[in-house]
């Protein structure tokens, strides 16, 4: 073989790892912001649980405040279950889930519980939340936080457009919701969101349910508590809710 030859051969190695380089820089093409933590449960739509240094943490989200799902007095409030459907399905795809703490404010809270902004492959899960209108802007103790300006003018075009919790006049208050403002609503009823959420259909009924703990469990029509189970995901076969992670409930 020539020279030639030999520098031509080396020439179009040398593109090919650069080609396979530039793929695979182009398939993880985020910004990683603050720190990569792993995710170990998803509470509702603003806490989740996370190890941390070696320990499992709480983490508020910063500067938003989602509908209850499981508070001992107020239980659970309309278009919480969507928030909380909404923060694990967005924090579950991510290969890469990242917190960021706020240097004009503190990193805990009187509960223990860190206070940060939350990232799913370096996009904000709680902008993402705003806009969706499953979420309000809220518990802001610091008007000089990082993300305010554009929390707010996210939240404002979902107002505009009357997302998810700003359909019902009187629902979304300073000081959080009033279950009174949604007419007809009962705890596990879905309501009108922008997320894409199976329904129950003929073909369709198995209950898929993420208990406080994080256990994932399926119901079939007919098992002991199917109705009054709420439901994260509705399945149409065994086999589908097994592949998602689910459980057959004891």
């Amino acid at each position: 073989m020539t020279w030639l030859a030999i520098i031509f051969s080396v020439g179009l190695i040398v593109s090919a790892c650069t080609e396979t380089a530039n793929v695979n820089n182009q398939e993880n093409n985020h910004k990683t912001v603050g720190e990569v933590v792993k995710v170990t449960n998803v509470m509702d739509g603003d806490t989740m649980k996370v190890m941390y240094n070696g320990k499992e943490r709480k983490v508020r989200f910063l500067l938003i405040d989602a509908p209850e799902m499981y508070h001992k007095e107020l239980g659970e409030q309309p278009f919480g279950r969507e928030a909380q459907t909404r923060t694990r399905e967005l924090l579950k795809k991510a290969k890469e889930v990242s917190i960021e703490f706020d240097e004009t404010g503190a990193r805990e809270d009187k509960y223990n519980r860190l206070l940060a902004y939350v990232y799913a492959d370096g996009q904000s899960v709680q902008q993402q939340l705003i806009k969706e209108g499953l979420v309000r802007v809220g518990y802001v103790y610091n008007k000089q936080a990082a993300h305010l300006d554009e929390y707010d003018a996210a939240q404002n075009k979902a107002k505009q457009a009357k997302l998810g919790i700003w359909q019902y006049p009187g629902y979304v208050t300073d000081r959080g919701f009033i279950k009174s403002a949604v007419p007809n609503w009962q705890p596990g009823k879905s309501l009108n969101t922008s997320t894409s959420q199976k329904v129950q259909t003929a073909d369709c009924k198995i209950k898929g349910n993420i208990n406080a703990k994080g256990n994932k469990n399926y119901f079939l029509p007919g098992d002991p508590n199917y109705e009054q189970v709420n439901e994260e995901e509705m399945f149409c076969s065994q086999n589908e809710a097994q592949k998602a992670g689910f459980k057959k409930a004891q």
